[in-house]
């Protein structure tokens, strides 16, 4: 399993890279904004459109798996260290059995939104027309991975070992 989880983690890590990227473009496009606002009387126009269909839906939805691979999802731990080894693989099991149900249908959802817009071009309609279909994709790519790496921790799971459960550490590296 160790096989597939480590594709889906460089993938991860890729498109965690390109959230980033749009974090960098957005602090750019923002500022540049604002300059102009200030210096050229005339702001970029469209700018509230772009950080909101694109940067800002890049930036929760595409680190999703890389956040998932790392371990750093919030945790509620409070009854799990007290469980046996048995209940703990059990608990963990079913919190991937419904997370991958969760975003399974999170996905699909998302997936059939962003193919409607796409067929009818959706635009906003603010001071400029801005084409913002192809944002709508950010949720199903993200989502989708994060089923994928969600489904191979769920068919691992039983063979690990209780306490490799929850590491402290990256154990897909």
């Amino acid at each position: 399993m160790e096989s597939v989880i480590a594709p889906l983690g460089w993938v991860a890590r890729i498109i965690t890279f390109v959230a980033a990227a749009l974090a960098a473009l957005m602090m750019v496009h923002v500022s540049l904004d604002v300059i102009l606002g200030q210096f050229a009387a005339d702001p970029l126009p469209g700018t509230v459109d772009y950080v909101s269909y694109y940067y800002m839906v890049g930036l929760v939805f595409l680190p999703l798996a890389f956040v998932e691979l790392s371990n750093e999802h919030i945790q509620v731990d409070l009854i799990h260290d007290m469980l046996s080894p048995g209940a703990k693989t059990v608990l963990d099991m079913l919190a991937l059995a419904l997370s991958v149900v969760f975003y399974s249908l999170l996905t699909w959802q998302t997936w059939i939104d962003a193919v409607e817009k796409y067929t009818i071009g959706e635009k906003s309609m603010g001071m400029v027309a801005v084409t913002v279909w192809p944002g709508r994709f950010f949720l199903p790519l993200g989502t989708g991975l994060m089923v994928l790496l969600l489904l191979a921790k769920l068919i691992q799971r039983p063979f690990t070992d209780a306490g490799m459960a929850r590491p402290d550490h990256n154990m897909y590296d």
